[in-house]
């Protein structure tokens, strides 16, 4: 996996805000594939499926589907970013196709919108406001949503601290707060922050792809195993990513081999990683 530093100033803003935007995270040629692979699936899944009642056609556990999804289990200007932001015991609990049709002139108030919630499912419920940073979104974006109207998610600066409540109202009164992205640009955020997703009231259908990162105590959220084909496709660090597992402690107690990303880390940015008191010297090693 190739290394991108984060910066003091990324990490500052993570810190406050809980999340950070990554400008042309993708390249063109990365989004048209992974257009083709969305358009596809999407199409198959209309066939037999069919929009949800919440307006929107998705896909959970996205990532066995096409290889194209594959490609973004380590892609170069994101998962080093949320490694360090984390730590190196990390691996994938959630890959995602998200469709957002269009909604039709008469449909309900709450058709293809959703409102204000943090991510985890029960967490916030079992924890309360004790509630940690356990996992951080990416979110990948294929289609433009820079203009207002077009399905853009929402997000609250600041509720990483879970005291802070949901804005009053539903994510159409907030479009102050929504994520202005185009094709390519990236957004990662915290399981603790508050997001919602406007109205897509434009011609334009918004595609985007969510992939999960949590730390490896945690159960994955829309698979159990990967298939042991895809796996064995990969390089360690991949493996690694995608739940691979030789022993039954190695989520909870894991050994060298079992998180080749821990040397990884700490071969980039020269800091013990067995330290959690050290993790800050991060904000220096990437400005070196």
């Amino acid at each position: 996996m190739e290394f991108t530093p984060l910066t003091i100033q990324q990490r500052d803003d993570f810190e406050r805000h809980g999340f950070l935007v990554v400008r042309d995270a993708l390249p063109a040629t990365t989004v048209e594939r992974l257009l083709t692979v969305a358009d596809r699936l999407y199409e198959e899944g209309m066939r037999s499926d069919g929009i949800n009642e919440r307006g929107f056609w998705q896909m959970r556990n996205c990532l066995p589907a096409d290889d194209a999804f594959l490609e973004l289990v380590d892609w170069p200007t994101t998962v080093p970013l949320v490694a360090q932001l984390l730590n190196h015991n990390i691996q994938l609990i959630t890959s995602h196709l998200v469709v957002r049709p269009p909604i039709p002139a008469d449909s309900e108030p709450t058709h293809g919108r959703t409102g204000w919630h943090r991510d985890g499912g029960t967490a916030s419920f079992d924890l309360g406001t004790a509630q940690p940073r356990m996992f951080i979104k990416v979110a990948y974006w294929l289609s433009d949503i820079s203009e207002p109207g077009r399905g853009a998610i929402r997000l609250l600066a600041g509720s990483n601290d879970t005291k802070v409540p949901p804005p009053e109202g539903g994510p159409d009164e907030h479009e102050q707060f929504a994520m202005r992205c185009r094709p390519g640009d990236a957004v990662l955020f915290e399981n603790r922050t508050l997001h919602a997703v406007g109205p897509n009231l434009s011609e334009l259908t918004r595609k985007s792809v969510f992939f999960g990162y949590g730390y490896r105590w945690l159960r994955p959220m829309d698979y159990l195993s990967m298939p042991e084909e895809l796996l064995q496709r990969c390089d360690p660090i991949r493996r690694q990513l995608l739940g691979s597992c030789t022993d039954v402690m190695g989520y909870q107690l894991p050994e060298a081999d079992e998180v080749p990303l821990k040397e990884w880390l700490q071969e980039h940015t020269g800091i013990n990683v067995d330290r959690r008191d050290e993790i800050p010297a991060l904000k220096v090693a990437v400005e070196r």
